[in-house]
């Protein structure tokens, strides 16, 4: 059935019978033959003819759409099994921002590396900028980040979640007692940002430029060293609320003119790249997000 599938696919796509036997390499009477004995294995009509010309019938455009589904996920899978069988290996490099959920991004590699196991994942950390340059060059596939810059056409541009931010800090801090604080109450504490020396000027930007924080800034290299001088009442560490909490640390929901301060966050990868397993990896995002 799955050859008769993509002749009719061929045939309601291209609105005839003759352009359709072109497109598939066979007569138009043999394609006009192929598509009866669909019907009647299938006991339903799909088209309705009227002469020389046709219309699809309800059932037979269900049937269009699934099919296309259908043979699409067959295609992914005869490629798969022969990129297997000839020791080819597909691979997907991740680039993922510091500090989001590190509890999403496990159970999304633990459920993609599960359906996929021939497929090699790698993932790595970084800024906003550190994380742009590589994706747009091809060193990434695909990139988890906040919108940092205006939605591009040659990107595709998958939102994920609008995510509320926390300030992590001393558990002891007056301020941690607090429902919420504000990066007002929180202007003469020191905003603990982590980032390479070479993108320290253009994350201090984006904090003070996009986000409206007015603190000072410290600069770590890793998400550990941020949460270390967090808890040692260095500062406050900007981060989403699935940031675990260390023992004398507390997360404070982080408001701004009296509203959360959110991040919008996206998958990022170029258009000229899109593939289905950047896109099945952003379903599960999804899926782990919720």
């Amino acid at each position: 059935m799955h050859r008769q599938m993509r002749y009719f696919i061929a045939v309601v796509e291209t609105n005839s019978f003759f352009e359709a036997g072109e497109v598939c390499h066979i007569s138009q009477s043999a394609i006009s033959q192929q598509i009866r004995a669909l019907e009647d294995e299938l006991k339903v009509q799909l088209l309705e003819r009227h002469g020389r010309r046709f219309t699809v019938t309800a059932a037979g455009q269900y049937f269009y759409e699934q099919a296309k589904r259908q043979t699409a996920a067959l295609d992914s899978l005869v490629r798969e099994v022969r990129r297997i069988g000839s020791g080819e290996y597909q691979r997907l490099r991740v680039g993922v921002l510091n500090g989001f959920s590190s509890r999403i991004i496990q159970k999304t590699v633990q459920d993609f590396t599960f359906a996929h196991p021939y497929v090699r994942l790698s993932l790595t950390t970084g800024t906003h900028e550190e994380l742009f340059h590589p994706v747009n060059s091809g060193s990434l596939d695909m990139v988890i980040n906040d919108q940092w810059r205006a939605l591009s056409d040659t990107y595709v541009n998958e939102e994920l979640l609008e995510q509320p931010l926390c300030a992590l800090m001393r558990g002891d801090d007056p301020l941690a007692r607090q429902s919420s604080v504000t990066t007002e109450a929180l202007q003469d504490r020191l905003c603990i940002l982590v980032t390479s020396a070479e993108q320290r000027d253009n994350e201090a930007s984006h904090w003070r430029d996009i986000m409206g924080v007015r603190s000072s800034f410290l600069f770590t290299e890793n998400v550990d060293e941020a949460r270390m001088n967090a808890a040692a009442g260095v500062g406050f560490y900007p981060c989403d609320g699935d940031m675990p909490e260390d023992i004398g640390t507390a997360l404070v929901p982080l408001m701004r003119g009296g509203s959360p301060m959110i991040r919008r966050m996206f998958a990022f990868w170029p258009e000229s790249s899109d593939n289905s397993l950047q896109r099945e990896f952003t379903d599960l995002l999804r899926k782990n997000i919720k």
